[in-house]
């Protein structure tokens, strides 16, 4: 059963708001190739190599990050033909200077970065059925906001304008929905202790048939006379003709 529940939008242990910043596929698959050709002219392969291990195992730790294995290859080309001890020394820039287009360092790097392109595509469109699946199968309620237009521009204004304020207005109509069930559920619970009979906790029994025993409230008093032990007693009284008819404890 717990299998069952978990992931639904009402087994979550806290109230939240989703909100997923969303575009339309063509302008996103544009996105992800001027980014991985940012991060390769940043120095992408600088990186990966520092952690390039030949015949390494991509299913675990960072390796298995995209923009890691694909490059392998590459690498392991390049150091086996420039016969140098792998370093991070590598220049994409100086790499594509120093060879002609047909040569194959130069079209394994161009493949390799292909791939990481290929493969953050995949990711992306995964990404983006999971969601779905969130939203139809466990219940989450998520709010998509549009950033085609922001994502072709870099406008500040725009951005503030398409993404902000409705980000804001999502959150605020949220936090004004539970403060309205919290104040809600305050005067439920209040109402319950009002309607609650006020109890007698303190009034002081002495309990006769059972060498003057003290108890205090009504509940208490109540449970006493229930007792086996006290019945017995009672009965025993009544039979010596001890505890006479006006003067019954139970």
């Amino acid at each position: 059963m717990a299998g069952q529940n978990w992931g639904r939008a009402d087994n979550l242990r806290y109230d939240c708001c989703f909100i997923c910043v969303d575009a339309s596929l063509p302008e996103l698959d544009r996105y992800v190739e001027q980014r991985v050709d940012l991060m390769v002219d940043s120095g992408l392969l600088r990186e990966v190599c520092d952690i390039y291990k030949s015949n390494a195992d991509y299913t675990r730790g960072l390796r298995q990050a995209i923009g890691v294995r694909e490059f392998e290859d590459f690498l392991k080309y390049y150091w086996k033909s420039e016969r140098q001890e792998p370093t991070n020394e590598l220049d994409v820039h100086q790499i594509m200077k120093s060879f002609t287009e047909d040569q194959p360092k130069v079209l394994m790097l161009k493949e390799a970065t292909e791939k990481v392109k290929l493969n953050t595509r995949r990711l992306l469109r995964r990404q983006r059925r999971r969601l779905s699946r969130l939203q139809m199968m466990y219940g989450w309620d998520i709010h998509y906001i549009d950033v085609t237009s922001c994502i072709s521009c870099a406008s500040e204004k725009l951005w503030n304008a398409n993404v902000v304020e409705p980000s804001v207005k999502i959150i605020k109509s949220f936090l004004d929905k539970q403060n309205a069930n919290s104040e809600e559920g305050r005067k439920s619970c209040d109402e319950e202790i009002k309607l609650e009979p006020q109890r007698d906790f303190w009034t002081l029994y002495i309990c006769q048939a059972c060498s003057n025993k003290e108890l205090r409230g009504a509940h208490e008093w109540e449970q006493h006379k229930q007792g086996k032990g006290h019945r017995k007693r009672v009965c025993r009284l009544r039979k010596s003709g001890i505890l006479s008819q006006k003067n019954r404890l139970d």
